[in-house]
């Protein structure tokens, strides 16, 4: 041996000769054994290996792993998922393989950066992509890039995901998707990192199972969660729908009403009974604050509940409530019958939590009130 080499150390030695054996082994089956051999190796050691020998791991083991079966790429796949100094090599083809051996890598490997992640949804499969969401933490970055290119059932697995972190712009992204895509509707209700603001304008397009989940969680808000939520949400600006043909005419017999100061309940209870509803409708924006779109929201078909969270907070008393409940009722559900079990409705909603949810739906006149000046 020449005196200026030096023999491998120990440490070193038996991977790298069975490494070499790896390279240029030709026989499919022993490749296969030396495959599983050196993967041992690798896994003997818990501290990461030197910079050259880990070079060595990611080079030979990232070109024999591609030329091996299906089943094989698998158990690799498997075994180096959740490995914090795994190769990196190796984790970025192992990830770009075909599902069933990439999703324990796409799930669980450390050693992907928010970087590989975003192009990996960039080029790859919405099954590669719902094996991203399940990642015990995602970024707002992944998730953005998910939410932009995923479809339901990708958005469905992304918010089933509390560890995913996400953009405001993501998320009412995700809200307006939820409207239509009704499987998106409860993982986001039920998702920690949705704004209370957005949550509540949810109530009105949810089914009453979830509406009653937004009132609970209303009333689960720390105050100081509250008012910090307040002072974000009033600076979105909401898009305004439609006004109704009669609604520049509703709007200057109430300003008249305004100015003689008879915009009651009174006022209310004859519009409704009168089947006024534009003017009904403006009438009950000024005695609760809520804008016109809102208020149109309220009293639509089967929103019992939210008419009697805005009256109750309004100081709009019960039996005014159930009266303009039956009289607004156009399709014969409620009569005069259903008085008492409609002040059971409004009874049974803690003053308190009719407050807290009010201020969020006034949020959006808030809103316009802030672009128009």
């Amino acid at each position: 041996m020449p005196e200026n080499s030096k023999p491998l150390a120990k440490p070193l030695a038996k991977p790298l000769e069975r490494l070499v054996d790896l390279a240029h082994e030709k026989s499919s089956l022993r490749r296969r054994e030396l495959l599983r051999e050196v993967t041992d190796l690798f896994f003997e050691d818990e501290k990461p290996h030197s910079d050259i020998l880990s070079h060595h791991f990611d080079d030979v083991l990232s070109t024999i792993t591609t030329e091996m079966d299906v089943e094989i790429r698998k158990e690799i796949a498997s075994r180096f998922a959740k490995t914090n100094h795994a190769p990196a090599g190796l984790v970025g083809k192992l990830a770009s393989d075909d599902i069933e051996v990439a999703a324990p890598v796409l799930r669980h490997s450390p050693v992907l950066s928010d970087s590989n992640l975003t192009r990996l949804i960039d080029l790859h499969s919405q099954a590669h992509m719902r094996a991203i969401s399940t990642r015990s933490t995602l970024s707002e970055t992944v998730t953005g890039a998910i939410v932009e290119r995923g479809d339901t059932r990708t958005l469905v697995a992304l918010t089933q995901n509390q560890g995913a972190q996400f953009s405001r712009e993501s998320m009412e992204t995700l809200v307006d998707k939820s409207e239509t895509e009704t499987d998106l509707q409860s993982p986001l209700v039920n998702h920690q990192a949705l704004p209370p603001d957005l949550l509540n304008d949810m109530y009105f397009f949810v089914e009453e199972r979830l509406r009653k989940r937004i009132i609970a969680r209303n009333q689960e808000m720390p105050p100081e969660e509250l008012e910090r939520v307040f002072k974000i949400a009033k600076e979105r600006i909401c898009g305004i729908s439609a006004l109704p043909a009669d609604y520049e005419e509703a709007e200057h017999f109430i300003e008249a009403q305004k100015l003689r100061k008879q915009v009651t309940p009174v006022l209310l209870a004859k519009l409704a009974r009168n089947g006024e509803h534009t003017r009904f409708l403006l009438a009950f924006t000024e005695l609760t604050g809520l804008d016109f779109e809102t208020a149109c929201r309220v009293w639509e078909p089967g929103k019992t509940e939210a008419v009697a969270i805005v009256c109750k907070a309004s100081d709009l008393p019960r039996d005014l409530f159930s009266t303009l409940v039956v009289l607004i009722c156009k399709d014969g559900s409620k009569d005069i019958s259903d008085i008492q079990s409609l002040g059971r409705v409004y009874e049974d909603i803690p003053k308190a939590v009719a407050e807290r949810t009010l201020r969020f739906w006034k949020m959006r006149k808030h809103a316009r009130t802030s672009n128009a000046a």
